[in-house]
């Protein structure tokens, strides 16, 4: 019966968070047929970018480790920098670089069409790819690496044996990611294809086509599909490879290099990545800085910031609620019942904005739907299936770890799982809460794309303001703000870091260990 109630709690919250979207959709999509040629090439576009932007990510980490300490910090900085800014200003700002006002390619070049838009999409979503894989290798220790040389391994066999579960296992679901944000994003291809007919731009412009928004989804469900079916390859060949992310690496130790330490293409890649980035950042600086200061951003700051507040006060209500549906489901049913949890909020976060934008703007001009709160309810209803799935995996993953001993005990002496995160874990991990605060700011600001669909142009909120500013043409006072914002967010992120490990800047001077042989 406890169970039962447990997992009609989790059933409630994907019902409210995507069950109206999708019913509004439902009810409007039979006035409409789906437009079929933009969903295959949106399709098409969201599938490269996914897979140069994992590639390049991937390989990025693997060559992080030939560099030192120093190089990397700076780099990590970078990328970082990138990460929180809009992938239409990111747009934007490489028009700024690469069109009539910047270098001149040709002639009649302003930098704008398909591959300008596959360009965008694989430099905004590639330090995303980078970081993931490099928090994947943070799990591989010493010990494991000089077992496997003694078992005679090296070179590419050393790799496959050590290195390659680790970003496999991360790599299907980080590819589902990027597909669907790259799937549902309908500014970006606006600023850099305007004269290509995408799904999510029809979607945007166009009122009447609830059953393309709908049909957005199927791409994005074959994609889970297909990782799922690589997921139960991978664990059918290889069963312990989810207890790999159980072992937190030695801290006293040097990291080992990657398998291309001796060779120069893996470095080359993130030579070039950290190349791209910071001509990128340095552009966008002094464009924003010198030509666009005098733009006002208050308003749209503060809005966005307590919005941010409000997302994360709900994320963190219902992630707790979430954390005693799981440990019910995993008490009941073991790891089958905590991976039915996880794979909830997981969908949350996979589904297509653009497709829970359309529906919830369907619903914004329902006519029993009326009044400021009804609309700060869609507004919030916007940004919290993304937010809410990464406060939960947050909390799942990260957040005990702050406390794991105390948090157990709580839980054999009897405490409930809510009031254990309530006393224990929240108290314990405020970095953990921090760092929530600043992933729901950053999708707030950047990647919350159904705020879109329900709130006009002139709201005062970071992305709707940044789309204004850029619908004028106005580049440098939106990568003004952008930088601005991204300063805020990277500062606030190293605070934390230095925090959590208790070192300093120089902590990170230090060389790191000879190639493999």
């Amino acid at each position: 019966m406890r169970t039962g109630l447990w997992i009609f709690s989790v059933v409630a919250i994907a019902a409210v968070a995507v069950g109206i979207p999708y019913a509004m959709l439902l009810k409007a999509a039979g006035t409409g047929t789906a437009a079929v040629a933009p969903i295959i090439l949106s399709s098409t576009i969201a599938l490269c970018a996914t897979l140069l932007a994992v590639g390049i990510g991937t390989v990025g980490a693997l060559a992080a480790a030939q560099f030192s300490r120093t190089v990397v910090l700076l780099l990590d900085v970078i990328l970082l920098f990138q990460l929180t800014i809009p992938h239409f200003v990111i747009g934007a700002g490489w028009k700024t670089i690469m069109g009539r006002t910047g270098i001149h390619l040709c002639s009649q070049c302003n930098f704008s069409g398909l591959g300008p838009l596959l360009f965008t999409f694989t430099v905004a979503f590639t330090p995303l790819a980078y970081f993931v894989q490099r928090t994947a290798l943070r799990s591989v220790s010493s010990r494991e690496v000089d077992a496997a040389r003694v078992a005679g391994l090296h070179g590419w066999a050393l790799f496959r044996a050590v290195y390659q579960p680790r970003l496999v296992l991360f790599a299907p679901a980080l590819a589902v990611f990027i597909f669907s944000a790259a799937l549902s994003d309908p500014v970006t291809p606006n600023v850099m294809a305007p004269r290509a007919s995408l799904a999510a731009t029809r979607v945007w412009f166009q009122g009447d086509q609830a059953g393309t928004a709908l049909a957005l989804t199927l791409p994005v469900a074959g994609a889970v599909v297909v990782a799922g079916l690589v997921y139960a390859r991978l664990l059918r060949s290889n069963p312990a490879l989810v207890e790999l992310l159980h072992f937190a690496g030695d801290s006293s130790g040097q990291p080992h290099r990657a398998v291309g330490a001796q060779v120069r293409a893996p470095q080359a890649v993130l030579c070039f990545l950290g190349a791209v980035a910071g001509l990128f950042v340095l552009v966008a600086a002094y464009r924003g800085f010198v030509h666009g200061s005098e733009t006002p951003m208050g308003n749209a700051v503060v809005n966005t910031v307590g919005l941010a507040f409000l997302v994360l006060l709900c994320s963190l209500l219902l992630s707790a609620v979430a954390l005693g549906a799981r440990r019910s489901c995993g008490l009941r049913w073991g790891w089958l019942g905590r991976r039915g949890v996880d794979a909830v909020f997981a969908l949350l976060a996979l589904l297509p904005g653009a497709a829970i934008g359309c529906g919830l703007q369907i619903a914004l001009n329902h006519p029993g739907v009326y009044g400021p709160w009804a609309s700060l309810s869609l507004v919030l209803l916007a940004c919290l299936p993304s937010s809410l799935a990464m406060t939960y995996f947050l909390m799942v993953y990260i957040g005990p770890l702050m406390s794991r001993s105390e948090y157990m005990v709580s839980l054999l002496q009897g405490v409930g799982p809510l009031r254990a995160v309530a006393s224990i874990v929240l108290q314990r991990s405020t970095n953990v809460v921090i760092l929530g605060f600043l992933m729901v700011f950053s999708n707030a600001s950047v990647l919350a794309v159904p705020l879109l669909w329900v709130s006009s142009p002139d709201t005062p909120l970071l992305m709707l303001r940044l789309f204004t500013l850029l619908d004028a043409a106005n580049y440098p006072a939106a990568l003004y703000i952008s930088m601005t914002v991204s300063l805020f967010i990277v500062s606030l992120a190293g605070a934390i870091v230095v925090s959590i490990n208790g070192v300093g800047l120089a902590a990170f001077a230090r060389k790191q260990v000879a190639p493999w042989r």
